[in-house]
């Protein structure tokens, strides 16, 4: 009898997952087949960029993703954000996949920065991303209009702790900023000066997973200091979960999957 359940058990199992695959397969291929690839020459970065937007015509929430030239970062956020919505029953949200390429250790770090002894003093060019972001391809996406529109930021690693930074400079342009795993050890000033980011009505999630035992002393450190600031105390929109079971190359979709089933109803 117990034999008999148990094989009973494995069957709908094995059919239930092979029912979510293919419902997921083919939110995967429609998500794709849909989506637009797009260029922008911008001056402020002097080169073209490409981006893809998935669900264009949507007037749903704009969620801006870094590192976006990635299946984790374009397509996966793309096909995650848009089931939680249909399960729901709500607007497809307007998935924007910015394309870095090469040029993503320029783009994410500021002129100047604090990194740890073991990482490399490399300056960056953040601020003129920031000119490219605000100026060229928001104004693109939404018009030169954009009152009352739901923006979301989210990046990855290094990008990961970019939209961080941004959002202690620009506390109010973003709805919810969203860093998966950001690597602090690469500035970590950023510790000291995020509560500045607490004083904004910004959505604030970072979460990080399986690291290095340095770079986790750096994640709990960052973390620990936001929680002793006041404002940051104060500010109930100001997430740090810990996913355990997530390795750094992957902790992005676990994020992603937390946020739209969890967070973003």
């Amino acid at each position: 009898m117990a034999a008999s359940m148990l094989k009973s058990t494995l069957r709908w199992s094995a059919r239930l997952a092979f029912t979510g695959s293919l419902f997921v397969g083919l939110i995967s291929s429609w998500q794709w087949l849909t989506s637009k690839s797009h260029t922008i020459q911008s001056t402020a970065l002097q080169e073209t960029r490409t981006y893809r937007i998935f669900n264009e015509h949507s007037n749903g929430p704009v969620i801006y993703s870094l590192d976006g030239h990635s299946l984790r970062n374009g397509l996966a956020p793309a096909v995650i954000f848009s089931f939680a919505a249909i399960l729901r029953g709500q607007e497809l949200p307007k998935v924007i996949a910015i394309y870095s390429n090469a040029s993503r250790d320029r783009d994410f770090r500021p002129l100047g920065s604090a990194p740890t002894h073991w990482r490399p003093k490399i300056d960056g060019r953040s601020s003129d991303f920031d000119n490219f972001l605000f100026a060229e391809l928001l104004p693109e996406i939404e018009g030169r209009k954009a009152a009352g529109v739901r923006r979301y930021l989210m990046g990855h690693s290094l990008s990961g702790l970019y939209a961080l930074d941004l959002a202690t400079r620009e506390p109010e342009r973003f709805t919810g900023v969203f860093a998966f795993a950001p690597t602090f050890s690469h500035d970590t000033s950023i510790g000291e000066r995020l509560p500045k980011a607490c004083h904004s009505r910004t959505f604030l999630y970072e979460n990080w997973g399986l690291e290095s035992s340095r770079d986790t002393a750096v994640f709990s450190a960052t973390a620990a200091r936001w929680k002793a600031d006041p404002d940051c105390r104060r500010k109930s929109s100001l997430l740090t979960p810990r996913h355990y079971g997530s390795l750094h190359q992957t902790i992005m979709l676990t994020g992603q999957f937390h946020i739209a089933f969890w967070l973003l109803e």
